[in-house]
């Protein structure tokens, strides 16, 4: 009997183990047949097995890039191959190509000190096995602009094919939410690149990508990308059928709407049998351009105008317009400016939307209520006021303040105002690097140049200073000659107590001959005269900040110059008194003998001293 028990216990033992055997064995098989496709990876140097995450932290490099989020719905096709999730088995690590990962608004990428949240970007630790122009490779080197460095003039095709200081720009221009005015086409133009991937190829975040560039779209000075922008802005927003509130809201931004977007407008209220609200009427007749009359005003959107406008419309309109909808349709389509994406001929197919514009005369009672708003009114064509985007600092509505409506008068304020603008602290009598680099940094992206030059080295710079704005073209590259010879004069005009522009013009025209001076470069010099004949600074002001920063052999360098740049004039050279002035500020001894061998330098000679001894005042610049 024992014998018996053992041999069934030994039995069912065996039988246990043959089973489990088994299910192990099928269970390799069936992990061998759904063994997915080899994930690009960066294997760390002791081949330890990596993580997968199906979202929120990216699958390489969590030390650069932290936070990327892509969607678990996104395809894994060509177009757009996406990581794989935890719950699938792990692939054996392959030498393939690296992912191309979408980093959204509730992600950041974070490359050196620069962190970017949400920059709605395209990002890979490698060059990307889909090619796409706009991919942030965290592997390329960037290099971050400083405070002077000349803004390249230049564009780019791609982020791989950019510069490393382009880069560095980019991702400045992104880690600020985008909301500065890109300083080059390039950059936005780039931008779109993803978004356009994001929404026509992956299908996602449509509505995220239309609100972000809803926000682009007034930052933008150039009318072609701009153009381009409002078409894109006008398919997506049929697509996906854009709410009355977000439209309205939109349009209201732009003096010149398209007509596919008021198409989408009006459509909502077409035989509805309801008067067209006053608030879309106003925006309907404000902004199209078929319904804008030979010499009507393009006016920005203003509550208080709409407001005026309320009685006027309903009077005409007997309480509103009444729209029905037309038998005619317009087609809405959309090329992306992407090279990297390829359409077939099923992709992207136009949307069809009914055409109230095609018979203008459903609007004659609403043209008729526009005629007599305008002429009750007295409106007149203004600048749109860009205060409404969110956080930036409405430097256009400031220079417009500044300039008196149809004056080219030159701009002067303070420091402190633009600090205001900006929203430092100004409760501090003088201003930090930190703010002078933000306020040159704006300023320059606005296309404006401050002066006095906030670069200067040593130099106290105070709230309550004046200062004179000047329009620059954005990236344009002021020469080391034009900086100096620009400080020189206003250098001269303090400390010889120039006060009227028959001495002024004279000692500007002087610097041609002493510094490489371009005509555009002689334009911004005739134009400091304001601040420099009413100067805010005595010698005592130079002297210091000079005596700190340069030697007694350099400072007679530059008291030698301005002896030889005003021996010209009547006023400065027989005047013995000249050098007293100078030696007094500069701290030099006003008796001892300048050498014949100085004497006799030549302008030019003098000019190519006085920038040698200058440089590391403008080293910043």
């Amino acid at each position: 009997m024992l014998f018996i028990v053992i041999g069934i216990f030994v039995a069912v033992a065996v039988g246990a183990f043959l089973r489990q055997q088994s299910r192990h064995s099928a269970q390799e098989q069936q992990e061998e047949a759904i063994q997915p496709e080899a994930v690009i990876l960066d294997l760390p140097d002791d081949d330890e097995e990596p993580e997968y995450t199906l979202t929120a932290k990216p699958v390489t490099s969590p030390e650069l890039v932290s936070g990327a989020t892509y969607s678990s719905h996104a395809p894994a096709g060509e177009e757009s191959p996406y990581g794989r999730s935890a719950s699938e088995a792990k692939p054996k690590p392959q030498a393939q190509p690296n992912l191309l990962r979408w980093c959204g608004r509730t992600g950041n990428i974070q490359l050196d000190k620069i962190t970017i949240p949400g920059p709605a970007a395209y990002w890979s630790n490698g060059e990307p096995a889909t090619p796409e122009p706009s991919c942030i490779d965290i592997t390329l080197p960037v290099a971050f602009p400083q405070i002077g460095d000349p803004l390249p003039a230049e564009g780019a095709e791609s982020y791989a094919g950019m510069t490393e200081l382009q880069r560095g720009i980019y991702l400045t221009w992104l880690s600020g939410a985008r909301i500065q005015p890109p300083i080059h086409a390039c950059y936005p133009a780039m931008w779109l690149y993803g978004i356009e991937r994001r929404t026509i190829v992956d299908k996602l975040d449509l509505t995220m990508c239309l609100n972000d560039v809803f926000r682009l779209l007034p930052l933008l000075r150039w009318e072609a990308l701009s153009n381009n922008i409002v078409k894109f802005i006008t398919w997506l927003a049929v697509k996906i059928w854009l709410p009355d509130e977000d439209l309205l809201g939109f349009c209201k931004r732009l003096n010149n709407v398209p007509e596919g977007l008021l198409d989408i407008l009006l459509n909502s209220y077409a035989n509805s049998m309801l008067p067209l609200p006053s608030a879309v009427a106003f925006t309907v007749i404000r902004t199209s351009t078929k319904l804008r009359r030979e010499g009507q005003p393009i006016i920005s959107h203003s509550d208080e105008l709409l407001q005026k406008f309320t009685p006027i419309y309903k009077e005409i309109c007997n309480g509103g317009l009444i729209l029905s909808k037309p038998q005619s349709t317009l087609k809405i389509d959309y090329k992306p400016s992407n090279p990297s994406i390829k359409l077939g001929k099923k992709d992207n197919d136009p949307v069809e939307i009914p055409d109230f514009f095609e018979n203008l005369s459903i609007f004659k009672p609403l043209l008729d209520s526009w005629e007599v708003f305008l002429a009750a009114n007295k409106v007149e064509e203004k600048t749109p006021d860009l205060s409404n985007i969110a956080e930036r600092p409405d430097f256009e509505g400031f220079i417009n303040t500044l300039r008196p409506e149809g004056s080219d008068l030159p701009l002067i304020s303070t420091l402190q105002e633009i600090g205001k603008l900006m929203k430092f602290d100004i409760s501090q009598p003088k201003l930090n690097g930190k703010e002078r680099k933000a306020i040159v940094d704006t300023a320059q992206v606005e296309g404006w140049q401050i002066l006095p030059d906030l670069g200067v080295s040593g130099r106290l710079y105070r709230w309550q200073d004046r200062i004179l704005l000047q329009e620059l073209e954005p990236g344009t590259q002021l020469s080391h000659g034009y900086r100096v010879a620009s400080f020189m004069l206003e250098f001269m005009c303090a400390s010889l107590a120039v006060d009227e522009d028959r001495v002024f013009e004279p000692l500007r025209q002087r610097m041609n001959e002493c510094f490489p001076l371009t005509e555009e470069d002689n334009i911004r010099l005739e134009g400091q005269k304001p601040l420099n004949l009413s100067t805010q600074y005595g010698p005592e002001y130079y002297g210091d900040f000079l005596c700190e920063w340069l030697s007694d052999t350099e400072r007679k360098t530059l008291r030698n110059f301005i002896l030889g740049a005003v021996s010209f004039l009547p006023e400065f050279g027989d005047n013995p008194e000249v050098n007293s002035v100078l030696c007094e500020f500069l701290r030099l001894d006003e008796n001892e003998e300048i050498p014949e061998q100085e004497l006799n330098k030549s302008l030019k000679e003098r000019g190519k001293e006085t920038m040698k001894v200058l440089s590391p005042l403008f080293k910043n610049n």
